[in-house]
Order: C-alpha cells, then sequence, then structure tokens
C-alpha cells in the first residue's frame, strides 16, 4: 500500500476548498480574528509580483514618476521584457521544479487554458517538493516552461507565497521562490479584492509599471471587460472603460486585448532591475 504524505493530504484540502476561496475571503472581511488567523497561517511576510504579459509593455527612458499621459511610447528590438525577470533568476539558481499540472486550472476544471502548465519553483525549499506532484528540471528547461505559458497567453506571478510553502510542506517560507503562470478565469489571487486590504496588498503589481489609459482611444467595445481582468478593476461608465487604479495589478491582459491601442503597459528603463532586487530579497534562491 502506497504510503499517504503530508502533501497528499494538503493536496486534497486544497482541491476541496478552491472553489469556496471567494467565500472564506469575504467571512475573513467579516470576522477580524478569523483574519489575523488567515494571515499568520498563510500570508504572512508575502510579497507576490504580477508580472504584465510581454507584448503589451512598452518601454521609455523615464523614470516612473515621469510618465504622463502625453508621453510618447517608444518600442525597439531590444526592448527587456517582464519575462527577462524570471529567465535571469532561474539561470542562477540551483533548483527548480516544474509541477505537473496546475492546481488552479485543475481544481476550477478550466475549459479554456491548459492543465499541464504548473507553477516552476525554485529555490532550496523546492527541493523538498514531493516527486508525485512535480519534476526537478534544468535551467533551460525551466526557461522553455516559461515561454510555453507566454505563448499559452498566461500571466507571470513572481514572488513568496506562504501558503505554497505551506501545503507543499517545504519548510521556512524564504527557502521556496514561486512562479505561478495564472489565466484570468482561475487563478487563485482573483479573491484578492475580497480579502482583507492587508492580504489582498500582498500581490501588487511590478515595480516600475504603469497602465496608462488615453480616454479619447476607448470606443467603449467592452473587449476588456469580458473575462479579461482577473481582479475585476475594470468597468464601463459614460461608455468608456473606468480603471479601478487599486485593484488593478497591471498584468497586460486589458492592453493586449485592446484594438484602439486606449490602454498600454508603460515600464520604465530600470524595472526589469529593481524587480530582480525585490525578488532576491524575498527568497534565498540559493544563486549559482
Amino acid at each position: 500500500m502506497a504510503r499517504i504524505t503530508v502533501s497528499d493530504i494538503s493536496l486534497q484540502v486544497v482541491k476541496v476548498t478552491f472553489n469556496l476561496r471567494f467565500f472564506m475571503a469575504r467571512t475573513c472581511q467579516k470576522i477580524p480574528p478569523l483574519a489575523w488567523a488567515a494571515n499568520k497561517l498563510f500570508f504572512e511576510g508575502d510579497n507576490m509580483i504580477v508580472l504584465p504579459r510581454d507584448s503589451t509593455v512598452a518601454i521609455t527612458n523615464l523614470n516612473i514618476a515621469e510618465i504622463n499621459l502625453n508621453t510618447n511610447i517608444s518600442v525597439s528590438n531590444d526592448t527587456v521584457l517582464p519575462s527577462q525577470i524570471l529567465k535571469e533568476i532561474i539561470k542562477k539558481s540551483n533548483n527548480h521544479v516544474i509541477m505537473d499540472s496546475c492546481l488552479c486550472r485543475v481544481s476550477n476544471n478550466c475549459k479554456d487554458y491548459s492543465h499541464d502548465l504548473g507553477c516552476l519553483f525554485l529555490g532550496p525549499g523546492a527541493k523538498k517538493i514531493s516527486s508525485k506532484l512535480g519534476k526537478t528540471v534544468t535551467a533551460e528547461e525551466a526557461i522553455n516552461h516559461v515561454d510555453k505559458c507566454q505563448e499559452a497567453g498566461l500571466v507571470h506571478i513572481i514572488g513568496r507565497n506562504k501558503l505554497d510553502s505551506v501545503w507543499l510542506n517545504t519548510g521556512p517560507k524564504e527557502e521556496l521562490l514561486t512562479i505561478c503562470n495564472c489565466c484570468p478565469c482561475c487563478c487563485l489571487w482573483k479573491m484578492a479584492p475580497d480579502l482583507p486590504e492587508k492580504m489582498g496588498r500582498s500581490i501588487g503589481p511590478m515595480n516600475g509599471v504603469e497602465l496608462k489609459f488615453r480616454e479619447d482611444k476607448c470606443s467603449g467595445c467592452g473587449r476588456c471587460l469580458e473575462d479579461i481582468c482577473f481582479v475585476n478593476a475594470i468597468e464601463l461608465e459614460n461608455e468608456k472603460a473606468k480603471i479601478d487604479r487599486e485593484k488593478c495589478r497591471i498584468c497586460g491582459r486589458c492592453a493586449e486585448i485592446c484594438n484602439n491601442g486606449a490602454l498600454n503597459i508603460i515600464m520604465a528603463y530600470n524595472a526589469v532591475e529593481m524587480s530582480i532586487e525585490c525578488v532576491n530579497e524575498l527568497v534565498d534562491v540559493e544563486f549559482k
């Protein structure tokens, strides 16, 4: 008889409770002691960074504070893209484990995106992930996985996620770096707007990026509303898109689908360096 491990039990618990996450998030808002306990167990010290889709990004030679609605957008062939953050960290890391499937899409029975494109984990904690759940790969294989996820239309979210270190039983949260590859329909973090503010803000935009909205180019077609924003940060008002900047995590999906150029992601020249530095502070990925 096969031995049942802590990870086996945790996996089943996560699958069963996954579709209750919105209810549980709203309950935490209503019951402060429950929010305190949930934060202590699953969110304390978290910092997850949403990387915009590569195809949506323009770059300037300005600091992000200098960007305004009149800034000219310039894109060149040597533009450094957000996924470069992942690739630089992957190349320097000793440990790479790709999960056999995406737990979120499997739990939600996703119909639109592949179940096979699972999370990528780095850091010494990754060595403790059960071989039943994922496989150890080379840096080159990990980079190829990132590229496949980009091609599939997924958004990368990278950082320290205590919940992963708990259910995977990998030890201290500082030893596991999570790289999620998220679809707009099944992402765990769709619950972010329903969480108490402190926990909800544990996932945020990449450093040095901004969503630029040109109201004069918006036709009010509503394409950016059709299950595109995973945190429901866009609505129509007076036949124009209205963006809730507090909710928006700047994933770039709205900019990618807009045919009129009303939405663009602007990335400052030093955004990649800032984000790599932030990730290095979050998790010791045991660089070579």
